[in-house]
């Protein structure tokens, strides 16, 4: 195998983050730059660095032979058994299976890779791996292929989205890793079904098929944006438990941009509206019109306290329906001419998960207690302005 670095690789293995997150097409390489990473450092003398599989059988089966071939004309002892190199000054090297759960406590390691993260179990990390760091400040590298967003890998590739100091995430297509021509590629495409093709190929976490913003992109629409004074609020009272507010702007140009999020859970319109308050008093609010005549702990509706509270409420008179809603916001995700209108910050994480986990049966959206509640407060807003029947709307600012 060529060992040479490129410029991608070895951006990544110099960039300072403790913890890395790859979410990497098929054949990308990650066995590959899994050992780059673990070598990219100087050996200290009784340190251990470990590349952990979901299965001791696959550390063998993946990597054995790689590290070997590595070491093969050098003066280390390698212990087949363990499957581990050691080095003269006693720093080692090892393969674990997380299946193994027991052979992964007690022990102080610098550096581990955690190979396809999403086929262990969650605790693995948290319980398990991360304390083994804590002695040393050592640093971890996440690698995998997606396998969807219900699962442990999504969940911390969004952590690294998230500008969190510890954590950063990369995403890379099969194409990307050098190895597979666009040829191999296109043929794959030919005998996989899209979501598959685009899950394995793309390193899509997310397909279209049954999202409810199935316009939605992160690289398209999540991006930092000048706040505009146009500023209006969405709102859904959240009849069960979770009540939620988006604040966004609307630029000269037409741009929507999302920039604050709300979310109270077991609270009432009267918190919520001194929440909104601090962020953005006396704005034109879009809510729920079913607030109208629902009351939150009071003998007054939710529209009535938000206008105590200064606020500017407009609603339709009945709830629109949910499918001219989720039309609107898709129109401005992205029309019929490709063109982008709506924006999100990246720091406005539910909505963002919101966006890219709601999904549909039979016509409705899926929702639990916590999901569907920030995607509901930004259709409001985005149906009365901008939906088909609501164009002629805009407020006068």
């Amino acid at each position: 195998m060529d060992w040479t670095i490129d410029a991608t690789r070895k951006e990544i293995l110099n960039d300072k983050t403790r913890y890395k997150i790859l979410s990497c097409g098929r054949r990308w390489g990650k066995s590959y730059f899994s050992i780059l990473f673990l070598l990219s450092q100087p050996f200290k003398a009784n340190e251990r660095r470990w590349i952990v599989f979901p299965t001791y059988r696959q550390a063998k089966m993946v990597s054995w032979s790689i590290l070997k071939d590595i070491f093969a004309k050098k003066e280390v002892s390698i212990n087949e058994t363990e499957l581990s190199i050691t080095l003269n000054n006693g720093a080692k090297i090892e393969l674990k299976g997380a299946d193994k759960p027991d052979s992964l406590r007690g022990v102080s390691t610098t550096m581990v890779v955690m190979d396809e993260y999403s086929y262990m179990k969650e605790n693995v990390w948290g319980e398990i791996i991360q304390p083994t760091l804590a002695e040393t400040k050592g640093n971890a590298l996440f690698v995998g292929t997606p396998t969807g967003v219900q699962n442990h890998f999504y969940d911390l590739f969004v952590k690294g989205q998230s500008k969190n100091s510890d954590y950063k995430s990369w995403q890379f297509t099969t194409l990307d890793g050098g190895f597979i021509s666009s040829e191999e590629v296109e043929n794959a495409k030919k005998n996989l079904d899209k979501r598959t093709f685009e899950q394995e190929y793309l390193a899509s976490f997310l397909t279209a098929a049954n999202r409810a913003a199935y316009n939605f992109s992160r690289d398209i629409h999540c991006r930092v944006m000048d706040k505009s004074p146009r500023m209006f609020w969405g709102i859904d009272f959240g009849v069960a438990s979770y009540m939620t507010a988006i604040l966004m702007c609307e630029n000269t140009a037409g741009e929507v941009y999302v920039f604050d999020e709300i979310g109270l859970q077991n609270s009432n319109t009267f918190e919520l509206a001194k929440l909104m308050q601090e962020k953005g008093r006396g704005l034109p609010v879009y809510p729920d019109p079913a607030g109208k005549a629902r009351t939150s702990n009071s003998t007054k509706s939710d529209h009535m306290i938000l206008q105590e509270a200064g606020f500017t409420v407009i609603s339709k008179k009945a709830n629109p329906t949910q499918k001219d809603r989720l039309n609107a916001l898709n129109k401005m995700l992205e029309d019929a001419t490709g063109k982008h209108r709506l924006f999100i910050n990246p720091k406005c994480k539910n909505t963002i998960r919101d966006l890219e986990l709601c999904t549909m049966e039979n016509g409705q959206i899926l929702k639990t207690e916590t999901l569907s509640h920030f995607l509901d407060a930004l259709c409001y807003p985005v149906d009365y302005r901008y939906g088909f029947k609501g164009q002629a709307r805009a407020i006068e600012w």
